[in-house]
């Protein structure tokens, strides 16, 4: 939040592929995140959400984005995990294996 991400748009990110208040890049980094997630193997194979990152993003950019994801994910888990009180509660998206179209595709 120091960053810039007001409160408004913070609620939002759960809906930031119908929202209008995410640039491409900023959707195309949340999907990643949501496919990181949910099904890591599948996006190894899609050519096409390569070529999307490809448009927005450097090869360097792409690194640290998938790293500091993997981050993220494996830190929650550990405290998941350790039942360590977590102060940002998480509204999961569903599950873009069941819905595939929720994905954005711009």
């Amino acid at each position: 939040m120091q960053q810039g991400l007001e409160e408004d748009l913070y609620q939002q990110v759960s809906t930031y592929a119908e929202s209008d208040d995410f640039s491409e890049a900023e959707k195309l980094a949340a999907e990643t995140a949501e496919r990181f997630c949910w099904d890591h193997e599948a996006m190894m194979h899609d050519e096409d959400y390569w070529a999307r990152m490809k448009q927005h993003f450097t090869d360097q950019q792409i690194l640290e984005l998938i790293t500091l994801i993997g981050y993220c994910v494996g830190i929650g888990r550990t405290l998941a995990i350790l039942e360590i009180a977590n102060d940002c509660p998480i509204n999961q998206t569903p599950d873009p294996r069941q819905d595939p179209s929720h994905y954005v595709h711009g």
